[in-house]
C-alpha cells in the first residue's frame, strides 16, 4: 500500500476546507474514484500529471479558504507562512512536497519487500488459456462499471480468437466499455470482417464497444482493465498469442492506464456509444432523414410505415417531449414514403417475433401493438409498397428449426452517408 504521506496531506486539506470529492474530481478532470484513492492512500497521481493536479487542487482549496474566511486558522493549522502572496501556489507546492516524500518512502519500502508484480506467460496454448481466464475473472469481479482498453486491431484479434474469451462473461449490474482499434482499409478490402464485426457486437449485447482508428494505437499491444491489470502481448503470424506480460501492481496499472487511455486526447472514435442514438431535438433524427435513400436492417420489430392510429396511441402514452418528436417523425415519414428509395431487410426470426408479440422500439420509445393494430400495420405496409415501387422488402431465412428465438438483436440504419447500430432494449 502506498504510504499515506501524500494521502494524509490531501485528506487534511479536504477536511479543513470541507471540499467535496466530486467537486475535486471535476476540477482535476478525473473520475471521483481516483480522488478517493489518492486521499485514502491506495494510489498516487501519475508522476506525469501530478504537478497540474496539485496546482488545480491548490487553487481550488485556496478559493474555498478565502470564501469561508478561514485564512488565519489555516496558517495556524498548516506549515505555510502567512506572508505568502499566492495561497493557491503555496498549497500546490505543499502537496508536491508531500508527493515527493511519499515516493521516497515507497522506493525504500519496495527495496525491502522485493515482491514480484509481473508475470510472464509463454507458448500459444498457455497464453491463450491465461488471457481467457484473466479476462473472465477480471470483468466478472468488477465492483462497478469497467473500462477495457484493447490497444490492438479488432480484425487481427478476431483471427487470434480473442473475442471468444468473453463468451462466458455475464454482466448484471455493471457496465463494461471496450475501446479497441479498427482498420478501415481491412474492412473495405475484406468485407467478411464487416460481418464478423456485426456478429461480435450482436453476440455481446452487455458490452459497449467504442472503435478507434487502429493507426492511432498501433504497436502498443496492450490490454488494460482499468484499475485491475495490464497485459502486454506478442503475436505470431498468422495471428496467435504466443507471449504476454501480466502486470498486476495497482499503482503501475493505473500509471499505464493514464498514459494510454483516450481521456483528454484528440483521438475521435470511428464508432461510439450513445444513449440517444445521436438524435437531435428530443429523439428526432433531423439530419439523418434529410436525404432520399435509406437502408434498414431491422431486428427490433418493424417500426416503420405505421398507421396513423398507432402513432396516435403512442403519443397518448409517452411524455410531452417524446410525443412531440413522435409527431414530427410521423409527418416526416409521410413525406418520405412516396419519394424515397427504401430497402428493408428483416431476419425471419425477428419478423416472426414481431408478428407474435407486436413489440417495436420506435426511437427511444417501447410500444406493443395489439393484434388489430398489427393487422392494420401489415395493410399500411402493403399500401405504401403499392404506392411506391422503390420500397423493397427482403427477408433473410433463419437457420435451424428450434422454436427458441436465435436471431439478431442489433439493428442497422443507414442513409448511405451515415449510419448507426441500435441494440434491442429488451
Amino acid at each position: 500500500m502506498i504510504s499515506d504521506g501524500y494521502a494524509s496531506t490531501l485528506k487534511r486539506l479536504i477536511t479543513f476546507t470541507q471540499a467535496k470529492f466530486i467537486s475535486l474530481a471535476d476540477i482535476v478532470g478525473y473520475d471521483v474514484s481516483y480522488v478517493n484513492k489518492w486521499s485514502n492512500g491506495t494510489k498516487l497521481p501519475s508522476s506525469r500529471y501530478v504537478e497540474r493536479i496539485n496546482e488545480e487542487m491548490g487553487q481550488y482549496f485556496a478559493e474555498l479558504i478565502v470564501k469561508q474566511k478561514k485564512e488565519e486558522k489555516f496558517y495556524k493549522t498548516f506549515p505555510i507562512s502567512c506572508e505568502i502572496k499566492d495561497l493557491g501556489f503555496e498549497i500546490s507546492q505543499y502537496l508536491c512536497a508531500a508527493y515527493r516524500a511519499t515516493l521516497h518512502q515507497n522506493h525504500a519500502t519496495k527495496g525491502k519487500e522485493n515482491r514480484p508484480s509481473i508475470q510472464v506467460i509463454t507458448g500459444h496454448h498457455d497464453t491463450a488459456a491465461f488471457l481467457s481466464d484473466l479476462l473472465q475473472k477480471g470483468v466478472q469481479n468488477l465492483d462497478g462499471d469497467g473500462e477495457l482498453l484493447v490497444l490492438g486491431e479488432f480484425c487481427t484479434l478476431y483471427d487470434a480468437g480473442f473475442w471468444k474469451y468473453f463468451e462466458n462473461i455475464n454482466l448484471t449490474t455493471t457496465r463494461l466499455i471496450i475501446r479497441v482499434g479498427l482498420d478501415m482499409d481491412k474492412l473495405e478490402k475484406q468485407p467478411v470482417y464487416v460481418q464478423r464485426l456485426y456478429q461480435t457486437i450482436n453476440r455481446f449485447l452487455d458490452f459497449d464497444f467504442v472503435f478507434y482508428n487502429s493507426h492511432d494505437i498501433e504497436n502498443a499491444n496492450l490490454i488494460i482493465l482499468r484499475g485491475v491489470f495490464a497485459v502486454q502481448y506478442a503475436m505470431s503470424n498468422p495471428p496467435r498469442f504466443n507471449m504476454c506480460t501480466y502486470i498486476f501492481d495497482e499503482s503501475t496499472v493505473w500509471d499505464i492506464y493514464e498514459k494510454f487511455s483516450f481521456t483528454g486526447t484528440e483521438k475521435k472514435a470511428l464508432i461510439s456509444i450513445t444513449s440517444s442514438l445521436g438524435m437531435d431535438d428530443m429523439g428526432y433524427r433531423t439530419a439523418f432523414y434529410a436525404t432520399s435513400r435509406f437502408f434498414f436492417f431491422l431486428t427490433n420489430g418493424f417500426e416503420f410505415l405505421l398507421p396513423h392510429q398507432v402513432f396516435e396511441s403512442i403519443i397518448q402514452n409517452v411524455s410531452p417531449e417524446q410525443a412531440f418528436s413522435i409527431q414530427r417523425l410521423c409527418v416526416t415519414w409521410e413525406e418520405i414514403v412516396n419519394a424515397s428509395d427504401i430497402e428493408f431487410i428483416l431476419p425471419t426470426a425477428s419478423l416472426m417475433r414481431y408478428l407474435e408479440t407486436g413489440y417495436i422500439y420506435l426511437t427511444d420509445v417501447e410500444y406493443t401493438l395489439t393484434a388489430q393494430e398489427r393487422k392494420e400495420h401489415i395493410q399500411s405496409v402493403l399500401d405504401a409498397m403499392q404506392g411506391n415501387p422503390h420500397i423493397v422488402m427482403g427477408v433473410l431465412p433463419s437457420l435451424g428449426s428450434s422454436p427458441v428465438y436465435k436471431g439478431e438483436n442489433v439493428s442497422f440504419y443507414s442513409n448511405y452517408k451515415t449510419g448507426f447500430l441500435k441494440k434491442n432494449k429488451k
